[in-house]
């Protein structure tokens, strides 16, 4: 019985749009009819009804701004009309009197034949509910509720008795626009034209933008509680239930083609009486239960109710009393019919596709969109405002008319310039209001530090991890210049290095907040800087990284090392024994070298391998110092991923290179079994790595970061040298990976240590590996060759493919080092992500057999 009920709730909702609709075109009609013009009535109908479901489709937004343009002046005449029409009833010496001479005997079919109509108006004051829906700050807007009851009896009991008193003229029927008329030209005289006009198409207008507000919600919540299919769920980016709003299309179409205004308002109202039978009998059934209130009074309505739609439908029409009760019915079996049907609008998944595929963004030029559409809005309204006054004019339509058709321009220009405004300018500035509250919420909620500067150095803002880094509070911090918590900064904000490490001392600031302890805030603080210009200033964005714990880490690691080293220098004795005895067999020393080196080159990646890749272009070089390098590289692709490993063994040499051949079988081994974790992908490899190494009573171990690309993504982990990541414009992007893991092979457990980051490659876009050989590689003068410039020679030659960036890379290195003699091991990786036609134009290219490439 809920369901029937609401439903039929909703059904009456939905007769709501085209019952203004039809009063709207009635009146646009009744003024046309002095200039001898026939309305197009039924052009005028639709056209009226799908207004404000082109308002709907558009978001909320629009429809809150519909209310706010016609609430104010549908509430106000209203109530004027009210206070002031009783007003007049009882002082003035005009007045029929506020009591009528003699009263009619009670007739019960013509009492409950009319209250039906009236619980539907009264009952309807819960639109108000419309705007607390819409509001931002719905516990205050709550408050309206409140206005709405106090408005209850002045607007029904006194406007009532307003019409019962002075719209006793013949001829009336039921027409809004001249029942309200013949009541007000006694106490507005000459201006009731013009009031009553604004006050009966306004209120069509509110009533509209409120059923196209509320009408879609209700299908929405009954679906959400699993009453109806779920379709009507759905909504899409912007809050629009797309689904639930063309069904109340469709059946506000199906209003309109029945036309009758008076037959549509007492069906629709039966399914809404008895949602309120429902309601009550409901408060009755729960009685006993907390929140419920007067269930006695509540079961009173619902016997009173019922008497009253029994009666009032048998005295109106007992076959439009039947076809209220049964529409509910109807509706519900469509509702059935739509699980069954295969067709796919009927369910959830077409349209989360097709909201999938559209997302609102900022129109590049933004400002030029609203300038036209205002431009075209006044343009438009002029030309129609010009043309209607000189048809007017020409026909000599007196000034009732002309001013029914001003109110008429005015009321419906406004709402048809809010539908456009709600498919231009609006999406537009949503799309702004959302990226400034999403970049506001990134920038409260980031862990790291961010401080904005001015262009005289001063802090402007904070979020709340300065205050924690800081351990005070914001207004501690602001106004004051950054340089006061890093003393050794410069004055000037354009002097500062763009990333740079400085001593965090309050010691130095005490003056700022005197009564704080600040003994153990010695910490060491890693700034980066970035500027950026506005219209009128520039000011400068800092990132603080507390950098203290890493470097105590550091320290910590270093003195790790040295005990190691310690406890090991027996075995490096062994070794060192075993090394001279070795030299007695040098011959034999070389043979194994030479199979240890050629071992080397056979396992790194083919380059058929690494054609076979289609996303990325890949390119390897490595050379080692001596015969046997310590530098690893290696590129597996397994089930869609594509694992690219780079590490560098302390030294070279026989023990480098063999303990790089253990770490590229490790790897691949790990790569087989489809190990995926980055912790226990590293963890394992290192208790791999570590046990081997401490049964040769070795002290040699290796830094190793894995990279894993999938789907332009790319995953790092393990500590190595910098990963250069470059745009396809040639920008280059540094990542840290000290914090990401520890050396392999240096102690047991490191799962602790690992950490892994992400990064997003678009077509174009590359990453650039290698060891410490480059940046360290030094000229004949002992300069060093150093990160700035393999960065810059990265960047320079970043529009070739990778061999070609790889190539122009290591002949740079040449040049550099000149006749200096290589001292360490020499590797580079380049890869690219692929342009996606470039990808598509080789998997559809037809291969080339072995042979033909021979």
């Amino acid at each position: 019985m809920g369901t029937y009920a609401a439903i039929g709730y909703y059904i009456s909702w939905v007769a709501v749009l085209p019952a203004n609709a039809i009063i709207i075109t009635d009146f646009i009609a009744a003024n046309l009819e002095p200039l001898g013009i026939t309305a197009p009535e039924t052009l005028l109908r639709i056209a009226l009804t799908a207004l404000a479901f082109i308002v709907s489709f558009s978001g909320t937004r629009s429809l809150g701004i519909l209310h706010l343009f016609f609430v104010v002046p549908a509430v106000g005449f209203l109530t004027v009309f009210c206070v002031q029409g009783m007003g007049w009833l009882a002082l003035s010496p005009d007045s029929p009197g506020l009591l009528p001479p003699n009263w009619s005997t009670f007739d019960f079919g013509g009492w409950a034949q009319w209250y039906v109509i009236a619980t539907y108006a009264v009952y309807a004051c819960e639109t108000a509910s419309a705007f607390i829906a819409d509001s931002q700050k719905p516990r205050k807007t709550l408050h309206i509720l409140v206005l709405a009851a106090w408005l209850i009896p002045i607007v029904y009991l006194g406007g009532s008795w307003v019409l019962m008193r002075l719209a006793t003229q013949p001829g009336l029927g039921d027409n809004t626009y001249l029942n309200l008329l013949a009541a007000s030209k006694p106490f507005w005289g000459d201006l009731a034209p013009l009031l009553v006009t604004f006050l009966v198409l306004s209120g069509s207008l509110l009533s509209c933008a409120t059923a196209a507000s509320n009408s879609p919600r209700m299908l929405y919540q009954l679906a959400l509680d699993g009453h109806i299919s779920p379709v009507f769920a759905v909504t899409s980016r912007q809050g629009v239930l797309c689904p639930s709003l063309v069904l109340t299309l469709f059946l506000s179409l199906v209003w309109l083609m029945w036309g009758d205004l008076a037959r549509i308002v007492f069906v629709t109202g039966i399914g809404w009486l008895f949602s309120f039978i429902a309601l009550h009998w409901g408060l009755w059934l729960k009685r006993g239960e907390p929140g419920v209130l007067w269930p006695r009074l509540s079961l009173g309505f619902a016997i009173f109710e019922s008497i009253a739609l029994i009666g009032g439908g048998l005295a109106w029409n007992w076959q439009d009393l039947l076809i209220g009760l049964l529409l509910p019915l109807v509706i519900l079996a469509g509702n059935a019919l739509m699980r069954r049907i295969s067709f796919a609008p009927f369910h959830p998944t077409w349209w989360q596709k097709l909201y999938s595929k559209s997302s609102r963004r900022l129109a590049p030029d933004f400002m030029l969109i609203q300038v036209l559409v205002l431009i075209a809005l006044v343009t438009c309204a002029t030309i129609t405002t010009w043309m209607v006054k000189g048809s007017l004019q020409q026909f000599a339509v007196d000034s009732t008319t002309l001013k029914n058709f001003f109110v008429l321009l005015l009321l419906l220009i406004t709402f048809v310039e809010v539908a456009i405004a709600g498919w231009t300018s609006l999406p537009q500035v949503t799309s702004l209001g959302e990226a400034k509250e999403q970049a506001e919420h990134l920038f409260k909620i980031a862990i790291d530090s961010i401080v904005v500067v001015n262009e005289k150095g001063v802090v402007v803002q904070v979020n709340p991890a300065t205050e924690l880094l800081f351990r005070t509070s914001a207004f501690n911090i602001l106004q004051y210049h950054l340089s006061e918590f890093f003393p050794d900064l410069e004055a000037r904000p354009d002097l500062w290095e763009n990333r740079s490490e400085h001593m965090f001392n309050l010691n130095r600031t005490s003056s700022i907040n005197p009564d704080r302890n600040s003994s153990h805030d010695h910490r060491i603080i890693e700034i980066s800087i970035s500027s950026r210009f506005h219209e009128e200033f520039r000011e400068y964005v800092g990132i603080l990284r507390d950098i203290t714990d890493r470097k105590r880490q550091k320290e910590i690691l270093e003195a790790m090392v040295k005990e190691r080293t310690t406890d090991l220098g027996t075995a490096n004795d062994a070794i060192a024994a075993l090394n001279k005895r070795l030299k007695a067999d040098n011959l034999r020393m070389g043979a194994e070298l030479d199979i240890l080196r050629q071992m080397q080159q056979m396992i790194l990646p083919k380059q058929q391998e690494l054609e076979d890749i289609e996303e990325l272009d890949i390119a390897g070089y490595m050379e080692p110092a001596d015969e046997v390098g310590g530098d690893y590289y290696d590129v597996l692709h397994t089930d869609g991923i594509v694992t690219i490993g780079i590490g560098d063994v302390t030294d070279h040499g026989l023990e480098s290179g063999i303990l790089m051949v253990m770490a590229q079988t490790a790897v691949r081994t790990l790569k087989e079994i489809k190990e995926q974790d980055p912790v226990r992908f590293l963890d394992t490899l290192n208790r791999t790595i570590y046990k081997n190494v401490s049964r040769m009573n070795s002290g040699k171990n290796l830094t190793l970061a894995i990279l894993n690309y999938v789907a332009g993504a790319i995953s790092i982990s393990g500590q190595h040298e910098e990963t250069i990541v470059v745009r396809k414009g040639g920008q280059i992007e540094r990542i840290d990976t000290m914090d990401l893991g520890l050396p392999i092979g240096l102690d047991e457990e490191i799962a602790d240590f690992i950490s892994h980051t992400t990064v997003k490659l678009e077509p174009g876009d590359g990453v650039v590996l290698y060891t410490d050989g480059i940046p360290e590689a030094r000229d004949i003068h002992g300069k060093f060759y150093e990160m700035e410039r393999l960065c810059a020679a990265v960047s320079q030659n970043w529009h070739k493919d990778a061999e070609q960036v790889k190539q122009s890379v290591i002949e740079d290195v040449r040049r550099f080092i000149g006749k200096q003699k290589v001292f360490d091991d020499i590797t580079l990786v380049v890869f690219k992500r692929k342009d996606d036609s470039v990808v598509s134009a080789e998997m559809q290219s037809p291969s080339v057999s072995s042979e033909g490439m021979n």
